[in-house]
C-alpha cells in the first residue's frame, strides 16, 4: 500500500503530490540526522558520533584524550572512561559531580575555561562556577547525573556554559565545553542513542 503526501501550492499551480512505499503505514519525513558519524567505544559505551566530528582517544601530551571536535574545533566535547582512574584509591582524581563547583572536572588542580577557540593546554583558568541546571539525564538505557555551570574565566571572552554527565557505576563521564545550541542537540542526540556492551 502507498501513502501519499500532497503538498498544494496556492500560486495558481496544481497541487503536487509526493508519495513513499512504507510497508503500509505512513512515515514521516526523513530528517537530517545529528549522530550519523563515525561509530567509537567509551568504555562500555557505543556511541555514534555527529556527523563531520572526530574523536581523540589518546593524545601524546594527554592534553586531548577523549575529545571531540569538528571543524577547526578540537575539544568541544569529550568522553573518557574513568574506570582506571577511579580504581587506584592513592590516584589524584575528583569524582565528577553536580554538588560541587567544577563538578565536571576531575583533577585536583585549576581548572581550565576550554571552549571551540581555546583548546586544552590554550585555555585560561576558571575563576567561577555556577551551578545553573542539575538533576539526572539518560545514556542509552542508562540514567546520568547531569550537571550545567556557568563558568567565568580569566579571560572573560572563554566565559561560557559546561555540561556535565556522569555513570558513576559504569565509570562513563561525557562533558560539553561552550555549550550552544547546536551542540547541546547534538550531544543530547548523541548521548541518547548510546548502547552498553
Amino acid at each position: 500500500m502507498r501513502s501519499r503526501f500532497i503538498l498544494a501550492v496556492a500560486v495558481a499551480l496544481s497541487a503536487a503530490a509526493c508519495s513513499t512505499s512504507t510497508g503500509g503505514q505512513a512515515q514521516p519525513v526523513p530528517t537530517v540526522t545529528k549522530v550519523a558519524g563515525p561509530q567509537i567505544v567509551v568504555g562500555t559505551m557505543h556511541v555514534a558520533l555527529p556527523v563531520g566530528a572526530k574523536y581523540t582517544d589518546k593524545s601524546q601530551d594527554g592534553l586531548l584524550d577523549g575529545c571531540i571536535g569538528e571543524g577547526g574545533a578540537v575539544c568541544q566535547a569529550r568522553l573518557l572512561d574513568l574506570r582506571e582512574a577511579t580504581s587506584d584509591p592513592n590516584a589524584p582524581i575528583n569524582l565528577p559531580s553536580a554538588k560541587r563547583p567544577f563538578g565536571w572536572y576531575t583533577g585536583t588542580d585549576v581548572p581550565t575555561c576550554i571552549t571551540a577557540a581555546s583548546p586544552p593546554g590554550d585555555a585560561a583558568v576558571a575563576t567561577g562556577s555556577n551551578l545553573l541546571d542539575s538533576g539526572f539525564k539518560p545514556i542509552g538505557t542508562k540514567t546520568a547525573e547531569y550537571g550545567k555551570w556557568q563558568v567565568t574565566c580569566q579571560d572573560a571572552t572563554q566565559n561560557n556554559q559546561v555540561r556535565m554527565w556522569w555513570l558513576p557505576t559504569s565509570k562513563i563521564l561525557a562533558v560539553e565545553y561552550g555549550s550552544s545550541r547546536d551542540w547541546d542537540e547534538k550531544m543530547d542526540a548523541m548521548l541518547a542513542a548510546a548502547t552498553f556492551s
